[in-house]
């Protein structure tokens, strides 16, 4: 036997006939490491690649260093193995084998490395009388594993996060097979998934299984690109649907007249609420083209009358500008609440804005009315305003206005009362305010308005069913 950096030891018998009778330049030719341990542990022959992956040479038959010629062995997680749990020692102490067994191995200088070891124990015919390892670096392989899972997980993690699974569906014996993201988008208890016909009307929404087969045909298609696209309904668990977008790509095999079709790849991804986004713009975009041409419609009539009623363009511009004026503030406190309504005392507020506050007393409950109440009210506050600072208690330096309401069953009372300003007499004819006042609210909401030109001021009470 020759020479080599690692000399023979005694052993039992049946071991030293399987070891030691072997050229030590044979073992030293294996591209694995390669150590052998009698039944106590000790260490009786390795090669020279284990002591190259190792960094170190052993001491053989050495009490103080058993089973591992390794400086230190951990696990993958990093947690310390000591000699005798090594997988070495369990196959000698219990008779235990492994076979792509990995662990962590730190070298003297600090070196770490991914293990692979394949341990088997040894046996004469009685007893175990040691144990030998072949292991071997795979780090880099260890590290491309690592580097796939992370990948992995990160992929699912996205999939997650964008509501998005994947299948794939094998046409030879008609089986869809979702992972576990997909299974949750199609409302599966399972992953493998029969597209025979109940199963099929049974999951799928009736009216979108015509475009979905038609998609299928078309991608299946051997001169085609194979490319599959489809949105449809998926009914879930609980009976209720699901909005899904299905994609996928076509394999097919073969060449030219014999390609054909085997299986679609592809994924799926929620889209109920895009869908119901798009339902919920839909019906926005019609309710906004309904008040805009109620708003036109509005803002037509208050031009009509205004010029109607006028005496010269110069008043007709600043009454309509005004009135105009009024009806977009209603519009912006009403889309404060996104048209759901109003605060009545907020409609009050917003009305009398561009006139004298500190002569203004205003008072009432808090009120929730619907947005053609608050525009109606707030035009018809908005005329009997202005009313007050042509000819009225806002005309002077002295006179105040009262504004009062009160709630009754499914009824609002307002009151508008004006004190210390000039003397008022009846007008000569009714303008537009007068007639939105008596003719407009009444015929808007079979109210009851009664108006009274006292000499002390004017007086209105409004009373309008909500």
């Amino acid at each position: 036997m020759s020479q080599s950096l690692i000399t023979e030891a005694r052993a039992p018998a049946a071991l030293l006939e399987s070891l030691l009778d072997l050229e030590q330049s044979i073992l030293d030719a294996l591209p694995m490491g390669v150590c052998a341990c009698d039944g106590d542990g000790l260490i009786l022959r390795v090669n020279r690649k284990a002591v190259e992956l190792w960094g170190r040479t052993p001491r053989l038959l050495d009490p103080l260093q058993r089973f591992c010629g390794s400086f230190r062995l951990e696990s993958l997680d990093g947690e310390l193995i000591p000699p005798d749990q090594t997988p070495m020692a369990r196959a000698i102490n219990f008779g235990e084998s492994f076979e792509g067994a990995e662990a962590m191995v730190l070298n003297p200088d600090g070196r770490r490395w991914v293990a692979r070891v394949n341990v088997q124990p040894l046996r004469d015919a009685q007893r175990l009388v040691g144990a030998i390892n072949c292991f071997q670096d795979v780090s880099r392989e260890h590290e491309m594993r690592r580097t796939l899972e992370r990948q992995q997980q990160t992929f699912d993690m996205a999939m997650v996060a964008s509501r998005m699974g994947t299948w794939r569906y094998i046409l030879a014996d008609n089986i869809c097979v979702y992972d576990d993201n997909a299974q949750q988008l199609y409302g599966l208890s399972e992953a493998r998934f029969l597209h025979d016909a109940a199963g099929v009307a049974a999951k799928f929404h009736p009216e979108d299984m015509d475009a979905m087969w038609a998609r299928v045909a078309e991608a299946l298609d051997p001169q085609g690109d194979g490319r599959y696209e489809v949105e449809y309904r998926v009914r879930q668990l609980d009976g209720s649907w699901r909005w899904l977008s299905a994609w996928g790509l076509v394999e097919f095999e073969g060449q030219g007249a014999d390609r054909k079709p085997v299986a679609i790849a592809g994924a799926s991804r929620d889209l109920t609420e895009l869908k119901s986004a798009a339902e919920l713009q839909g019906l926005l975009v019609n309710e906004l083209n309904h008040r805009v041409k109620n708003s036109l419609a509005t803002v037509q009539s208050i031009a009509g009358q205004t010029l109607r009623s006028a005496t010269d363009l110069p008043s007709a511009r600043a009454a309509l500008e005004a009135r105009i004026g009024s009806l977009a503030r209603a519009h912006d406190l009403l889309t404060d609440r996104s048209w759901s309504g109003a605060d009545f005392g907020a409609v009050v507020a917003r009305a009398l804005e561009p006139f004298a506050a500190t002569r203004l007393k205003i008072s009432g409950p808090p009120l929730d009315i619907s947005p053609k109440h608050a525009l109606a009210l707030s035009m018809a506050l908005h005329e009997l305003a202005t009313n007050a600072g042509k000819y009225g208690a806002l005309s002077n330096a002295t006179g105040s206005v009262e504004v009062r309401w009160d709630v009754g069953p499914a009824t609002l009372r307002l009151s508008w009362t004006e004190s210390g300003g000039p003397p008022v007499a009846p007008p000569a004819r009714h303008g537009f305010g007068t007639r939105l006042l008596q003719d407009g609210l009444m015929r808007e909401f079979a109210s009851r308005t009664h108006l009274e030109y006292a000499p002390s001021g004017v007086r209105c009470e409004i009373e309008v069913h909500l």
